[in-house]
């Protein structure tokens, strides 16, 4: 029986050895990419959007705040961001 418990226990260590790193590795790298969308690409976006959108009328801004465009625009151009990301930061690794 303890030998059996010492291969269980061996063969836990061998796979956790082997999937660990590469699990860990991809959890760092989708928490690098939030991040970087989050506090790098995403403020630079929006300025510009809003700096686009700054000449339109009161009333049609009060629309797209009430209609919720403006919460539509922040999702689409977070998910592009963090796709972008995303190939840029793979890409890095695959050639490195």
């Amino acid at each position: 029986m303890p030998m059996i418990i010492g291969a269980l226990i061996a063969a836990l260590m061998g796979a956790l050895r082997e999937y660990l790193p590469t699990l860990f590795g991809r959890v760092l790298l989708a928490f690098g990419i939030g991040l970087f969308t989050h506090q790098v690409a995403m403020p630079a976006l929006l300025g510009m959007i809003q700096a686009r959108v700054s000449g339109l009328p009161s009333v049609l801004l009060a629309y797209f705040g009430a209609l919720g465009i403006d919460v539509c625009i922040t999702i689409i151009l977070s998910a592009a961001a963090a796709k972008a990301a995303q190939k840029v930061f793979v890409g890095k690794l695959g050639n490195g």
